[in-house]
């Protein structure tokens, strides 16, 4: 399997930012989908799973990926238990040896971690999820167990850049009646079209939550299709479902 991505901020931690490389599905799940929800075969699945998990130096049961539904529900994990089943789009531990695992296509896999108090979070921020405060729940459970705010550290891994994530009118109308500000992060090009910048709306509410160790990667995977996973580049070419990345952190 080829190295995965880290950010120096979270380098206390073991983590990573996989991509759609390394792993056994083929077609258009090729080849390290680590998503029971799209048709891929869930052997295959079960396996890439195994993969991420020896790169991760855990067995696959201390592995926990949710049942991401786009909310802002986030959820203590106490124990190793069979999470799939768990509706929720965030994660937050304290116990050592858990691997908390975030699955994207798109969305923004996004990691805290606070090294001083030994706990991590993993959220799934796609738009709905965000706009609907996953960010700012991810970061207040955090504190709920023990954690510091000028402790935490946070990394946006690949997700859709400003470039490539078109959206219409209702949309940009939602985001600026919530906050004005959000204006900041949405560009109007000569042919009227719009486009959303989501990891710096990301970067933006931490900054207002209090946090300024962050870290985007700054990573497209709509633009670079051999290394990533889309949602929004199958929908427009007509090619269904694809695979989901993983990104993982453990204490």
């Amino acid at each position: 399997m080829k190295p995965y991505l880290t950010t120096p901020l979270l380098k206390k931690f073991k983590h990573g930012f996989f991509d759609r490389t390394g792993g056994l599905s083929d077609k258009e799940f090729k080849s390290l989908n680590c998503s029971f929800g799209n048709g891929d075969n869930k052997n295959t699945v079960v396996s890439n799973r195994a993969l991420v998990s020896q790169q991760m130096g855990i067995n696959s049961s201390n592995l926990i990926i949710l049942s991401q539904i786009h909310s802002s529900n986030v959820v203590e994990i106490k124990e190793i238990i069979k999470s799939d089943y768990i509706k929720a789009d965030s994660m937050v531990t304290s116990k050592k040896g858990i691997c908390l695992g975030i699955l994207t296509a798109d969305c923004a896999p996004v990691l805290f971690g606070d090294f001083e108090k030994k706990i991590i979070g993993a959220a799934h921020a796609g738009w709905k999820g965000f706009f609907n405060g996953v960010i700012e729940n991810t970061i207040e459970n955090m504190i709920q167990l023990g954690a510091k705010l000028e402790n935490i550290c946070v990394a946006v891994g690949p997700c859709i850049q400003k470039k490539n994530y078109e959206v219409g009118i209702e949309f940009y109308k939602r985001f600026i009646d919530k906050n004005s500000s959000f204006k900041n992060f949405f560009f109007i090009n000569k042919n009227k079209k719009i486009f959303f910048d989501l990891p710096g709306s990301i970067t933006f509410v931490l900054n207002k939550k209090g946090i300024s160790k962050i870290h985007s990667l700054n990573k497209c995977t709509f633009s670079e299709q051999e290394k990533y996973f889309s949602h929004r580049r199958n929908q427009i070419n007509n090619l269904g479902d694809c695979g989901r990345m993983i990104s993982t952190i453990k204490i």
